[in-house]
């Protein structure tokens, strides 16, 4: 499984929330992004079928 993600802490809240032991603070602009509609693609599997789909989604 190859999971393709932007890098932002907030993110991962859970998973901050169980290391800190306490809920972690959201930027300002940030504090509703978990109620945000989440998507996915699922994409064939192989390597030049993955390469192709970041070409595609992301201008490289």
């Amino acid at each position: 499984m190859v999971v393709l993600e932007t890098a932002q802490p907030i993110k991962f809240s859970a998973t901050l929330r169980e290391a800190l032991g306490h809920e972690p603070s959201f930027p300002i602009g940030f504090e509703e992004i978990e109620t945000l509609p989440q998507r996915f693609h699922i994409v064939a599997a192989g390597v030049e079928r993955v390469k192709t789909y970041i070409v595609n989604h992301t201008g490289l």
